[in-house]
């Protein structure tokens, strides 16, 4: 596949990723539609407020998670002032360390009139209280009811929205009055957002696009962010020089523990609560510098003294804010702030590095850091409470940057890796190609020096046999006709035992296939005419024979003149009228027998003639041996055995 190729379906891979992600965060916002038609619910931008002390004996073992309501006193007009919706009340100044720190409850109080065409249940909406207990109560002409208490779960009202029933709609035209108060002590601050009173089916929507946004995207972010992280972790286990997917898998488990506010609830005692916080806020800095050094890898070079000072700073500021007294940085502003400057001077220098050299991959991942800056400096304004509260934390969505960052480097890196390994494939391909050209011709060459050996090992060996055997008969009997020595059918039969040698020579030389049956077969076609004219018969008792590999043309020759010189001495000297010749195999071995029913011999009165020892030396040649077995009056058997293969002789 062609780079450009390739590239066009990376992108188009990313293009359904991102679609897929934008219909999932779509779905995910949109679960339900808002209502159409009706009136409207009445958002409240002015409210009437007032404080008053809380009495202490409505708490329950001192906690506040048992606050019983103290409700307004709405007869005395001067007790109320108006107050702008969004609102934040400041912190006061701490009153001195052996005085208790009291308790007070603020009342925001709204005038909801009915208008026509609203029927069916009305519900009191706040999309975020924060800072004490808060309480819903309505007054109903005569005193104040209790509608909702979050008491019991106040220290996780900082996130979750207020959604409280209030009944079915009265009447058009007649007016709730309504109040929303928080119990919390007097020297801290809280933060309040419009109230809005209306249909419920309305604020219902709002509830639940909200409790999304603010809860649900955060857990499945971080969820995600794990699962993908656990990934990472069995990546680098089988690859341990890739750091940086062991950096990311770190960075899931951290911003997991960041993220346990909004799973879990608070613990209930002081103590652990107070740590708690501790343990989530020193996870953000741990975050931030697993992140960058993640970051850093992406990048040919190394800043060892900038990843060492930003490990340090992250130790010195985790022990600086632990809630001890000596600890120097006790407040949560402060401290984001400090993270904020380190992590807005190292992606400041992350930038400059891959303005300068880095690769795509790592510029998409600076981008990412970036936009995650930019959304912790809304959510560091909106803790400050420079931020309206009805805006929603942005930081748990930067990790869907850093994931898809992540996915985008890996991506890149996978299809890099592809590609060097197509290219070193190529090559390798390549230099093969080049090496079986080589050995090819190599391979010719040798088979053309091997042809000519073989054609001047089997010109000498035809020599060679030419000269001992044909050769060396037509001399002796040319010296003896010179001499007179030898009449006319003396001379024919020197010459048809030259032509019986020269058949042989040629009967060697075809194409048998190692098969000795064959071989034979040729040699009885040839004979067969010569002994019936002698008056000789023939039993022909061959049978099927595994291939002698070792069968060459030399080796032919030799087993074609063992048969051929001993059915010559049948001829002249047997007086016999059958011979027999037949095969088998017997083990290891093949054996080839002929057998006559002459007059025979004694072998030891022969003496071992030089005929018989010219046979027992061909077949020893062979790797086989001769066995002759004759008496006189019975015949002789004369049996020749030859290996299956050369050293295996039995």
């Amino acid at each position: 596949m062609t780079d450009t190729g390739r590239a066009w379906r990376l992108h188009l891979g990313w293009a359904v990723s991102l679609l897929a992600a934008l219909g999932v965060a779509l779905g995910l916002l949109g679960s339900g539609a808002p209502p159409a038609g009706g009136a409207p619910p009445q958002q409240f931008e002015l409210a009437w407020e007032h404080s008053l002390p809380f009495d202490d004996s409505r708490l329950e073992a001192g906690s506040l998670h048992t606050a019983r309501p103290e409700l307004p006193a709405p007869e005395d007009p001067s007790a109320w002032r108006p107050v702008e919706l969004p609102h934040r009340e400041p912190a006061k100044a701490p009153p001195s360390a052996d005085a208790p720190e009291p308790l007070r409850v603020w009342w925001y109080r709204v005038a909801y009139t009915v208008p026509a065409g609203v029927e069916g249940p009305l519900a009191l909406y706040v999309p975020r209280v924060g800072g004490g207990a808060a309480q819903v109560v309505e007054h109903d002409g005569h005193r104040w009811l209790l509608r909702w208490d979050g008491a019991d779960r106040w220290r996780e009202q900082w996130n979750r929205p207020i959604l409280v029933d209030l009944g079915r709609a009265p009447p058009a035209g007649q007016t709730l009055q309504l109040a929303v108060g928080l119990i919390r002590q007097d020297v801290g601050s809280h933060r309040i957002a419009r109230i809005s009173v209306g249909p419920r089916e309305a604020l219902a929507f709002r509830d639940s696009w909200r409790r999304q946004l603010q809860l649900t995207a955060p857990q499945v972010g971080s969820l995600t962010f794990l699962a993908l992280g656990l990934f990472s972790f069995l990546f680098w286990f089988r690859r341990r020089s890739e750091q940086a997917y062991l950096l990311f898998f770190f960075s899931s488990v951290v911003w997991t523990l960041r993220s346990l506010h909004y799973y879990i609830d608070f613990p209930r005692d002081e103590t652990a609560l107070v740590w708690f916080w501790w343990a989530t806020n020193a996870a953000l800095s741990w975050v931030m510098m697993l992140i960058y050094l993640f970051a850093f890898r992406f990048d040919p070079r190394s800043y060892p003294r900038v990843e060492r000072a930003l490990v340090v700073f992250v130790l010195a500021m985790s022990v600086a804010t632990m809630p001890m007294p000596w600890s120097p940085v006790a407040s949560l502003i402060v401290q984001h702030l400090c993270n904020s400057a380190v992590a807005i001077g190292i992606t400041a220098f992350l930038s400059v590095l891959a303005w300068r050299g880095g690769g795509r991959e790592f510029r998409v991942i600076v981008g990412a850091l970036w936009v995650s800056e930019v959304f912790g400096a809304h959510d560091l304004l909106l803790v400050a409470g420079w931020v309206g509260p009805e805006s929603i934390y942005l930081l748990p969505f930067a990790t869907v940057l850093v994931l898809l960052a992540f996915l985008y480097a890996v991506q890149r890196r996978y299809a890099q890796a592809i590609d060097q390994v197509e290219g070193a494939n190529q090559r390798l391909e390549q230099r093969l190609a080049e090496r079986e050209a080589e050995l090819q011709a190599n391979h010719e060459r040798l088979r053309g020096v091997e042809r000519e050996q073989a054609l001047l090992l089997e010109r000498q060996r035809l020599m060679r046999d030419m000269h001992d055997g044909l050769g060396s008969t037509l001399m002796s009997s040319l010296v003896l006709v010179e001499q007179g020595r030898l009449d006319a059918p003396a001379v024919a039969l020197l010459l048809r035992e030259c032509v019986d040698d020269l058949r042989l020579v040629i009967d060697s030389l075809e194409p048998i296939g190692h098969d000795l049956v064959t071989l034979l077969a040729s040699l009885r076609h040839r004979l067969g005419r010569r002994l019936e004219a002698a008056g000789l018969g023939m039993q022909w008792e061959v049978e099927d024979l595994p291939p002698l590999e070792w069968l060459h043309p030399p080796d032919a020759l030799q087993v074609l003149r063992i048969v051929q010189e001993v059915l010559t001495n049948v001829l002249k000297h047997a007086s016999a009228q059958t011979v027999r010749i037949a095969t088998r195999r017997q083990g290891d071995e093949v054996q080839v027998l002929i057998e006559d029913d002459g007059h025979g011999f004694d072998p030891e009165a022969a003496g071992g003639g030089r005929g018989l020892r010219h046979l027992a030396q061909r077949a020893a040649r062979l790797g086989g041996r001769l066995v002759l077995d004759s008496a006189p009056g019975r015949g002789t058997r004369i049996q020749l055995d030859l290996p299956l293969q050369r050293g295996l002789r039995a």
